[in-house]
């Protein structure tokens, strides 16, 4: 049992550690090859001994008999505390979901989780002083001074955040009024009257994040965290059990598992129950700490105060270069390749002067080169970072291969100083620095990966970036053409990825095999691979995965069609949109475009992608439990409105204008902002005007002064009702040009003559 102490402060829930969870599945993915994975969480000072506040009689007689009191580490303590309850809730249930089961395995493993959760519940509750209540189960750890340990409800009392959490879950497993076993258990954070209790907001918004993650990892959908394969986890030769599990796992669990083409009904349960159970295991026997154990208080606080004032930590760079320097020895290094080399990573890093900038660029460089170089996906801690650079420079056993490796990682820093953190908000992002060569196309995708983080993809187009600055001078403009083509390759890939899968889809797991094994057949991208990069290759593999998921033309536009595209996120609907319109035209009277000329509506360049025309996403029917003026069938299904038909693109300032306002009132709004002639935009505002719609000055002056937004000239002209078989209809007809517009990218190889700016060498 722990009490909470650091100063005179109040415990602050601030700081829990959601990404502990990182922490914890990147060390169980290690502990596959490595039996002596572990995650170092930092440092915990403590005063042990008798408990430190003397309660007055007869609340002494209900302390226990030993308590630890934390002086500093309460966060990490507190993280893994809320961890552990929301892992007993979830194998709690999930226990109870197999209660029907009579396989043998199914049994034998419920059987092994129930043995788990007892042991589980002892890191967040403990019995104090005897007694038959549910009272004389105690939270772990309480906040000194605000709670109190006691076996009567008339004395305990926790209103702590954390200590209030634990015993609310304890009331929920433990109670006499103890819910259906399948029911989750929800801490609302609100007090008697209903009301929220200040100062629980950072654990609530806490419990949801730790929450969703473990959801999501139980059944492998995480976006970027992963746990290994059942297989690696249970086999018996492995290292998870060996090390995690008191007893190797019995014959029919391991049958059982084993079956992947299991028909079972238990058999995704199961599955979530092994993962939880490696996952809070590793959790609560990997992850370690340094425990200072003060004698005094004073002491502890000294040393409080002492550790919490050290610099910020160098950099896997910093540490790096070191290193480089000795191999060249002091005298030679001057006037060493890799010195240049050396000097052009430092210039990208020097361009960020505080400590936590310079740690976050040093990681944006570090794991899509690691990833380029030799497949290996690169954690964020610095640790790793710092044992990568050292291995992968140890390994190469000459001294070509060395600066070869220092080259690449120069090579990675141009590219990403260039194309996706360039020197200033003022300075474009540039595929090729300077713009010697430049392709319209290319740089209105780069622009679209940026507004995602589509950090991943820098990974293989470092490849392409890397091949152009090492081509000879004849051979520039063509491996220019095909840096350009992977990115328009890349972009159409994950675009029509994440609208088919309704999200990412764990698609950084697709990027991480092109690199690593290949896809398709075709060789790995990996640069220790030995095989050039070659577009045709890149594009076949792309295609060939699309082919793999079942994606073709026509499922591609029926499932983005229907997908509530808004909630995959705002910048893939602005890119669809824009895609679709590209060089389209209104359809007469429809509502609808059709495909228009080549030049009719160039829309895929940069300028229009940053163009404040085409800045916000605007919903046609409002986004609301029910807009007034629109057809009711709109809102029969939430998803409706989310589809990509009810979607425009607009300046924020018409976007404000139009509001959540009815469809025949945004129809004439439609129309003044669509007209081509000032005449006809005067024209809808007196139209307006005479059936009582007085859309304000603002907008009579955006009449006279704003530009044409053609996007809106098709809608405009609908005079139907903007129903959900007319959504249904655009989303359609958007969805089909898009994919027109965007899947030749991978489908095949259009070379032509680049432009190649003048004035530039």
């Amino acid at each position: 049992p722990s009490k909470w102490r650091r100063g005179s402060h109040a415990l602050d829930c601030r700081g829990l550690r959601t990404p502990l969870t990182e922490d914890a599945t990147l060390g169980l993915e290690r502990l596959v090859t490595d039996p002596s994975s572990v995650r170092f969480l930092g440092s915990i000072i403590s005063v042990q001994g008798v408990a430190r506040e003397i309660a007055p009689p007869p609340l002494d007689r209900e302390l226990p008999r030993r308590v630890i009191t934390i002086i500093d580490g309460q966060q990490r303590i507190c993280t893994i505390m809320v961890l552990n309850v929301l892992f007993h809730d979830a194998l709690a249930r999930l226990v109870g979901a197999l209660e029907d089961s009579d396989d043998p395995g199914v049994a034998s493993l419920r059987e092994e989780a129930r043995d788990f959760l007892d042991e589980l519940s002892k890191t967040f509750q403990f019995q104090g002083r005897g007694s038959q209540e549910l009272y004389r189960l105690y939270p772990r750890v309480v906040r000194a001074l605000e709670d109190t340990w006691a076996r009567t409800a008339a004395h305990a009392n926790y209103t702590s955040p954390i200590a209030r959490f634990v015993w609310s879950y304890i009331e929920f497993r433990y109670g006499p009024d103890d819910g259906d076993i399948a029911e989750e258990f929800e801490y609302d954070g609100l007090d008697a009257h209903g009301d929220p209790i200040a100062g629980h907001e950072a654990l609530l918004a806490a419990i949801e994040s730790l929450r969703e993650q473990i959801n999501q990892l139980a059944k492998d959908e995480h976006e970027t965290l992963s746990i290994p394969a059942i297989e690696d986890i249970v086999r018996a030769d492995g290292h998870v059990v060996a090390e995690l599990w008191p007893n190797p796992l019995t014959a029919p669990v391991l049958e059982f598992l084993e079956n992947k083409d299991a028909d079972d009904d238990f058999f995704d349960e199961c599955q979530q129950v092994v993962r939880l159970l490696a996952l809070a295991r590793y959790v609560n026997f990997r992850l370690a700490a340094t425990v200072i154990d003060a004698s005094k208080e004073d002491y502890a606080f000294d040393m409080f105060e002492a550790l919490n004032t050290t610099g910020q930590p160098l950099t896997a760079f910093e540490t790096f270069k070191p290193r480089v320097i000795e191999f060249e020895g002091a005298a030679g290094y001057p006037a060493s390749p890799t010195k240049e080399a050396i000097d052009r990573v430092q210039d990208y890093l020097d361009r960020f002067r505080k400590a936590e900038e310079r740690l976050s660029a040093t990681s944006t460089l570090l794991i899509p080169f690691a990833l380029a170089e030799s497949g290996r996906k690169l954690e964020k801690h610095l640790s790793q970072q710092r044992r990568y650079l050292r291995d992968q420079f140890d390994a190469a056993a000459t001294r070509p291969a060395k600066r070869a490796f220092v080259k690449n990682l120069a090579t990675t820093a141009t590219f990403v100083g260039s194309a996706w953190r360039p020197r200033s908000a003022r300075i474009s992002a540039a595929l090729i620095p300077g713009d010697i060569y430049s392709d319209d196309n290319a740089a209105f995708c780069l622009e679209a990966l940026r507004s995602i983080r589509h950090e991943i993809v820098l990974a293989p187009l470092s490849r392409f970036f890397a091949a152009y600055e090492a081509a000879a001078a004849n051979e520039r403009a063509q491996t220019a053409e095909d840096l350009f083509g992977a990115v328009k390759a890349i972009t159409a890939f994950s675009m029509i990825w994440r609208a088919a899968k309704g999200g990412t889809a764990n698609i950084d797991s697709v990027y991480r095999d092109l690199m690593l094994r290949g896809i398709g057949g075709f060789p790995a991208m990996k640069r220790q691979a030995g095989v050039d990069v070659s577009l045709t290759n890149l594009k076949a593999a792309l295609a060939a995965r699309l082919v793999e998921e079942g994606i073709t033309r026509a499922s591609w536009v029926r499932e983005a069609g229907q997908a509530p595209i808004y909630k995959v996120g705002q910048n893939i609907t602005r890119f669809l949109l824009i895609a679709a319109s590209h060089d389209a035209v209104p359809e007469g009277h429809t509502g609808l475009i059709e495909k228009g000329r080549r030049g009719s509506n160039p829309l895929l360049t940069r300028d229009h992608w940053i163009d404040d025309d085409m800045l916000t996403v605007e919903h046609v029917a409002p986004n609301a439990a029910h807009g007034v003026g629109w057809p009711e069938d709109v809102y029969d299904d939430s998803r409706t409105i989310q589809r990509l038909g009810n979607f425009v693109l607009l300046p924020q300032l018409e976007n404000n204008i139009l509001a959540d306002r009815g469809w025949a009132e945004k129809r004439i709004l439609y129309r003044m902002f669509g007209a081509d002639r000032l005449a006809a935009a005067r024209q809808a505002l007196a139209d307006g005007r005479a059936i009582g719609f007085n859309p304000g000055n603002r907008a009579a002056e955006l009449v006279e002064e704003a530009k044409v937004l053609p996007m809106c000239q098709a809608i405009s002209t609908f005079a139907g009702p903007w129903d959900t078989a007319f959504i249904g209809r655009r989303s359609t007809r958007l969805a089909e040009l898009a994919w027109d517009t965007i899947y030749p990218w991978i489908s095949s190889v259009r070379p032509r003559p680049l432009a190649r700016r003048r004035g530039r060498r």
